[in-house]
C-alpha cells in the first residue's frame, strides 16, 4: 500500500525510515477525522450519530495502516462526539493503546483552528507525539492553518500528519509544520 507523503507517493517501508529518523526531535500532530457516520434522523442530537458499517470499516482499514508503519501516539484525544468517540477506539483497539487513556474533550466538538490549537498547545512537553479525532470543518482549517500544505477537504476517515521542528507543543503556532503524509481514508 502506498501513502501520499510531501506530494510523492511513498512505500510503506520509506515511510518506516523517515519516522525512525523523527522519533528524537520536534513534535508530531496526527489529525484524524471521524469516521462516516448516520444522518441526522429522528430524535437524535448532532453529537449522538453513530458510525455506519462503512465508517467502522475504513475506520479499522487506516488504524491498521498506522499500526503497519509502526505508529503508536503517546496521546488519544477525542471530541465527545459518539463518531469522533467511536472511531478513535478503533484505532485504539488497533493500535494497542488503552481505550481507557482515551481523553474525551468537549474541546474539540464545533471548535475552530484557534481554540483547537489551544488545546494542543496546553499539551504536556514530555509527549512527543498526539492523534486528534474530530471534525470538519474545524480540522481541515487546522490542518491548513498548521501545515505547510493545504488540503480541499479531510474527508471521513482521512489522518493528516504534520511534524514540527520544536520540543514544545506551545510554540506550534509560531512556523508553520511540514505534512509527513496525508491519507485520505478512502
Amino acid at each position: 500500500m502506498t501513502t501520499k507523503f510531501n506530494n510523492r507517493i511513498r512505500t510503506l517501508k520509506e515511510i518506516e525510515v523517515i519516522f525512525e529518523g523523527m522519533k528524537s526531535s520536534g513534535k508530531i500532530l496526527y489529525l484524524v477525522r471521524h469516521a462516516k457516520s448516520a444522518p441526522l434522523e429522528g430524535n437524535l442530537k448532532d453529537w449522538q450519530r453513530p458510525l455506519l458499517d462503512i465508517g467502522i470499516e475504513r475506520a479499522n482499514k487506516i488504524s491498521a495502516l498506522l499500526k503497519g508503519k509502526k505508529i503508536y501516539p503517546d496521546k488519544i484525544i477525542s471530541s465527545h462526539a459518539l463518531r469522533a468517540l467511536n472511531t478513535a477506539v478503533i484505532f485504539a483497539l488497533n493500535m494497542h493503546y488503552p481505550v481507557n487513556a482515551i481523553e474525551i474533550s468537549r474541546d474539540i466538538y464545533e471548535k475552530q483552528p484557534a481554540a483547537l490549537t489551544e488545546l494542543i498547545k496546553k499539551q504536556n512537553d514530555d509527549l512527543h507525539s498526539l492523534m486528534l479525532f474530530g471534525h470538519n470543518p474545524g480540522f481541515t482549517d487546522l490542518y491548513n492553518l498548521l501545515s505547510e500544505e493545504n488540503t480541499d477537504n479531510l474527508s471521513t476517515s482521512a489522518i493528516a500528519c504534520i511534524r514540527f521542528e520544536t520540543q514544545n507543543w506551545n510554540k506550534i503556532h509560531l512556523k508553520k509544520g511540514s505534512t509527513v503524509f496525508l491519507e485520505t481514508g478512502k
